[in-house]
């Protein structure tokens, strides 16, 4: 009894749908030899172009059986057009007829069940050359199952024609097709002479493999995934390969791994996806390979080892890898990868997406931009180490959760931080900002719980309030940078902590939220030529009032010139300005109330000072051998006979005049006299 398989589908019709038939709506034909009949598809189901490529198919999705009409609407059918019987996953079997030269892209992709596709050739009554109803199955090896047979003159197969076709075991190409040949891994390859040129070429002698190559055997379209390696050791690659095309070994259930030729050049989008078993890939020695496509080796969960040399203990990139594609190798839980040789300008966005056992990275000296969300979720990277000065750009997210990182150094060059970058980082402790630096981009740090150290550079000049959000900020180091003190709010500071900002330094006298208050109490190094005093100073986050010149604060500052103190300063220390041999310009502000002892002593080149209308103490010697000092203005009428300090004036310019309020002429007299003032210098309301 013969068996009988079915094959019906409804198909919409559309604009340039063919609605003559060949067939009829169901025409049955018998496979001459094969001992089965078959059910030609209704051609009304298909859609054909006039090029005779088959466009759409709207029959039922769900059968599993379809036979392509050689004909539709007195149009030979020519070619499976791009996606026509995409995710038919209940699909098992395909006839196409042998004229079709043309698989489109993604034309049976997702068909997970689909194992076998056979062309064919219509049997014609030899007389009248009318269909007989047979037709005879080419190219096959004795009718296996499992199969996909290319139509003899087929030319052309589309990126992803055969994506996620996870039951194919096996290729097979007619020994006279000029485009495709196979390989099969049990088979050795054998150079026969091409008899146009007189050249060798790579041929395969059978028609069978699991490997669907071009037929040079350089490009390498697809490793059948449902095939079973029985060798030995990792599973090679042909050595003829030079490009993997996208989805070459996409979802292959092959235990063990791979030998990946030094002839690959390029590895294609989505060559290694999904590959369950996976966890060996080796580049052999002398890797030619420079390209590795987007999700190239993506949700491979048992992925660990790149063998350059036996033994790697690591995913080993080639030296001469230039690039590679967004979300290469994400997902892959068990990876541990060096490309710290690679030659890399990109880590491209979502590179290593949740992959899980990276634990340090080390990029490489060519380096300019890492991706956006590129570390997004790698939970055990605990140190990133740029090795080159090239890197100018990290993108949004890239190290996003990465719970265990612990230390960053950003290289000089790099001008922002983007959104998110380090965002749930909770680990993060050691944080080295360059001076380059000066946007640093909303949520960029947050919720970073145990930062302990890092020090915001000069330059930043945009930050966004939600920066820091939730991050610890007492460790934060604000004082090179006035603008962004406004955004990091840290712990309180205690009485007696010192800061640096710019040159000058200062030392908390009164902590408060909004009434704190310090000293300035010294100079970085002693070469200051101008100093300006603020009124105010930002510290973690916190406004101080600068109320005080500390003792000593600029002594022996021999090349200073100018100072001009800020609004709130009361008070200058004891020898504050001591030996500034330079100084010539002094401006005082109103609220000052003391000059203390030795305050201007040996300024030999001040000229003039206005002593300001609320100062009620002058101590001994603030101005004492100051020997061009011939013009004091003594606004103020709170000075008391005793606190003017012995020897104040003594020392000042012989020819200098003292100008003291009206009402206080007699009585300041007596007492700047007293002071150290020579008989020569004339005291003047």
């Amino acid at each position: 009894m013969k068996k009988k398989r079915s094959l019906w589908i409804t198909l919409a019709a559309v604009a340039c749908i063919c609605v003559s038939m060949l067939f009829g709506s169901a025409a049955t034909a018998k496979a001459e030899g094969e001992g089965q009949e078959y059910t030609y598809t209704d051609a009304t189901l298909f859609v054909c172009g006039a090029d005779g490529v088959v466009t759409a198919y709207a029959g039922d999705r769900n059968v599993k059986e379809i036979v392509v009409p050689q004909t539709i609407g007195g149009v030979t059918v020519t070619g499976i057009g791009a996606e026509v019987f995409k995710d038919m996953t209940e699909l098992e079997f395909t006839a196409v007829p042998d004229t079709v030269i043309s698989f489109g892209d993604f034309a049976f992709s997702g068909c997970s069940k689909l194992n076998t596709i056979y062309p064919y050739q219509p049997v014609l009554d030899s007389v009248t050359g009318v269909d007989t109803g047979k037709f005879v199955i080419l190219n096959s090896e004795q009718n296996v199952g499992k199969v996909i047979t290319l139509p003899t003159n087929l030319n052309q197969i589309g990126t992803g024609a055969f994506a996620g076709c996870t039951s194919v075991g096996k290729f097979a190409v007619a020994d006279a097709n000029a485009y495709f040949t196979t390989h099969a891994w049990d088979r050795a390859w054998t150079q026969q002479p091409n008899d146009n040129s007189g050249d060798e070429v790579v041929t395969n002698p059978k028609n069978t493999g699991e490997v669907l190559l071009s037929k040079d055997g350089t490009i390498m379209y697809r490793l059948a995934p449902a095939f079973h390696y029985t060798g030995n050791g990792l599973y090679n690659i042909p050595e003829t390969v030079v490009t993997l095309l996208p989805y070459a070994c996409e979802q292959v259930s092959l235990n063990g791994g791979f030998v990946i030729p030094a002839s690959v050049q390029v590895i294609g989008d989505y060559a290694f996806y999904k590959c369950g078993n996976l966890n060996t890939v080796k580049f052999a020695e002398g890797s030619q390979t420079s390209t590795i496509g987007a999700y190239a080796f993506a949700y491979n969960n048992n992925l660990q080892k790149s063998d350059i040399t036996d033994g790697a203990s690591c995913f080993t990139l080639p030296t001469g890898v230039t690039s590679i594609g967004e979300y290469c190798f994400a997902y892959c839980q068990n990876i541990v990868i060096d490309i710290s040789k690679t030659k890399l300008e990109v880590i491209p966005d979502y590179a290593f997406y949740e992959s899980d056992n990276l634990h340090e990275l080390q990029t490489p000296v060519t380096l300019r931009k890492v991706g956006a969300y590129a570390f997004y979720g790698c939970n055990n990277l605990n140190e990133v180490k740029f090795l080159g000065k090239t890197l100018e750009e990290i993108g949004t997210g890239a190290f996003k959760t990465c719970n265990n990182l612990h230390i960053v150094d950003i290289p000089e060059g790099v001008t922002a931080i983007a959104d998110g970058t380090f965002d749930g980082c909770q680990n993060l402790n050691t944080i080295k900002l360059p001076d380059s630096l000066k946007t640093i981009g909303d949520n960029a740090f947050k919720d970073c719980r145990n930062i302990h150290e890092m020090v915001i550079p000069p330059n930043v000049s945009h930050v966004s309030k939600n920066s820091f959000a939730g991050a610890n900020q007492n460790d934060i180091d604000t004082s090179k940078n006035q603008y962004i003190q406004k955004f990091v709010k840290a712990k309180l500071p205690d009485v007696g902590e010192k800061f640096t900002v710019g040159n000058l330094k200062y030392k908390i006298t009164k902590s408060h939220k909004t009434k704190g208050m310090v000293a300035l109490y010294g100079t970085k190094g002693k070469s200051l030529k101008t100093a300006k005093v603020p009124a105010t100073i930002m510290y973690k986050g916190y406004k101080f009032k600068v109320t005080s010149i500390g003792n000593n604060a600029f002594k022996n500052c021999k090349k200073l010139k100018t100072v001009k103190l800020g609004s709130n300063v009361k008070s200058i220390g004891k020898n504050a300005f001591y030996g500034c041999k330079k100084l010539t310009g002094v401006t005082l502000n109103a609220k000052l109330t003391t000059i203390g002892n030795g305050a201007f002593t040996k300024c030999i080149a001040l000229k003039k000072i206005t002593i300001p209308a609320k100062v009620t103490k002058i101590g001994s010697k603030a101005f004492y051998g100051d020997s061009k000092l011939k013009t004091i203005t003594i606004k103020s009428s709170k000075i008391k006979s005793k606190k003017i300090g012995k020897s104040a004036f003594a020392k000042i310019n012989k020819k200098a005049t003292i100008r003291v309020p009206k009402k206080k002429l007699s009585a300041y007299k007596k007492i700047i006299r007293s002071a150290g003032a020579a008989k020569s210098v004339k005291i003047k309301k």
